[in-house]
């Protein structure tokens, strides 16, 4: 009965490994040099499993690769091992960045579309930043960058089915909130997470949706909205009106809200970088 029980056991390991291999290597890596801010990016990308160059997907693209992009492609991989999400491109952008405080600085401009002169230099301070080092408001510079160089490299490599997703965390959620009524028809599913959005502008997001809801009121989307459950509680309240601002406004928008409970801002990096990409790439 007890070697009946271990070949089991051993039948279904190899099952499961059989039709999904982890250790297969299905990642590549490509460097690039914007035309519009002379920034270097590094994407990284993984692969469903079971990718096809005949068969067509959805990509997700991640920004603040910096950290993200070993936790994001392992949290694929992850996803994948139990069947959990539909056969998706997960794509990690990274600048050029090799210190934290590198990465603080360059992801300023990148990840907002405004000016806030006053929040760049709290920004610093906060983060004990050279005086000046942090400049808002390029983020022109990098939707551009994104959708002339980034999109066309990648979905012209792999096989594009022409439905994106995009998700950030912290100033990162800031600028996907930011690209919702910027670039509607782009993407269909966004992560917000962590994004304080009231800190920026005095909550320059509000206007932007107020404006957008004015003349639509549909949003063909699905929106993972959280937070850590340690982090500012105004900040949590004023994401969640956020949330319920777009499921009042738009008739057919899909959203999600999550408090991470006993989680900080670093912390939660892990568990919602999985959990968002769960809800938006769940299988039915």
């Amino acid at each position: 009965m007890k070697k009946l029980l271990i070949l089991g056991i051993l039948f279904l390991s190899q099952s499961l490994f059989a039709q999904f291999p982890l250790t297969k290597d299905l990642t590549a890596k490509f460097e690039l040099t914007s035309k519009y801010n002379n920034t270097k990016y590094t994407l990284e990308v993984s692969l469903p499993v079971s990718y096809d160059a005949n068969k067509k997907y959805p990509v997700y693209y991640i920004l603040d690769g910096f950290y993200a992009a070993p936790i994001a492609h392992g949290v694929h991989r992850t996803l994948q091992f139990e069947n959990l999400i539909e056969d998706v491109i997960v794509v990690t952008i990274s600048g050029p960045e090799k210190s934290l405080s590198e990465w603080l600085i360059n992801r300023w401009p990148d990840y907002t579309f405004s000016k806030d002169t006053l929040n760049d230099v709290i920004y610093a301070k906060v983060f004990h930043l050279p005086e000046g080092s942090t400049i808002s408001g390029k983020g022109e510079h990098f939707f551009q960058t994104l959708t002339k160089q980034i999109f066309p490299l990648i979905e012209t490599k792999y096989s594009f089915n022409g439905n994106r997703g995009i998700s950030g965390h912290s100033l990162g959620g800031y600028m996907v909130a930011d690209l919702m009524f910027k670039a509607p028809e782009m993407f269909n599913r966004f992560g917000i997470n962590s994004s304080s959005q009231r800190l920026h502008l005095n909550n320059e997001i509000r206007s932007k949706e107020k404006n957008y809801a004015a003349t639509h009121k549909e949003f063909n989307a699905k929106v993972f909205l959280s937070f850590g459950g340690l982090e500012p509680k105004d900040a949590i309240e004023d994401l969640h009106y956020f949330d319920n601002q777009l499921k009042s406004h738009y008739s057919n928008i899909q959203t999600k809200f999550v408090e991470f409970a006993d989680e900080t801002h670093a912390s939660v990096m892990p568990a919602m970088l999985s959990s968002c990409m769960w809800y938006l790439y769940k299988k039915n």
